[in-house]
């Protein structure tokens, strides 16, 4: 987490303001997060600089969005959609893009679990702004 100039606490941070939607929630595993970060840098690219603790890159959508998995030493963890989820310019119902969108969650949650040998839970969704402070 990173704290904010008002107190409370998001995932992410950066140079200027960037909206995001965070699920967060834990890594449900005996082993704790030592044993299981490793697991994680190797399946996927380590981000250095944009999150408190531990950022993963999980997916890219065609250059404008992605999808980062954040974890903390005490299992807490959270995935960051940040930018646009874009499923392709046909025309579609409104409900197609969530659909498309829930789909996509579902199996990166699904795979971050086989990578880090844990099950991975999330408890809630928010959408935040992440800012740098000082």
């Amino acid at each position: 987490m990173f704290l904010r100039a008002d107190g409370t606490e998001v995932w992410l941070r950066t140079s200027t303001k960037l909206p995001y939607l965070s699920f967060a929630g834990g890594i449900e595993a005996s082993e704790d997060y030592a044993t299981i970060r490793p697991r994680l840098c190797q399946a996927y690219e380590l981000l250095s600089g944009i999150a408190s603790d531990d950022a993963f890159l999980v997916r890219e959508f065609a250059n404008c969005g992605a999808l980062v998995f954040c974890a903390k030493p005490d299992k807490t963890c959270a995935l960051l959609l940040l930018g646009k989820f874009d499923r392709g310019r046909k025309r579609r119902k409104p409900r197609d893009v969530l659909e498309d969108l829930v789909e996509v969650i579902e199996n990166t949650i699904d795979g971050i679990g086989r990578q880090a040998g844990a099950t991975i839970r999330f408890d809630f969704i928010q959408p935040d702004v992440a800012m740098r402070v000082g």
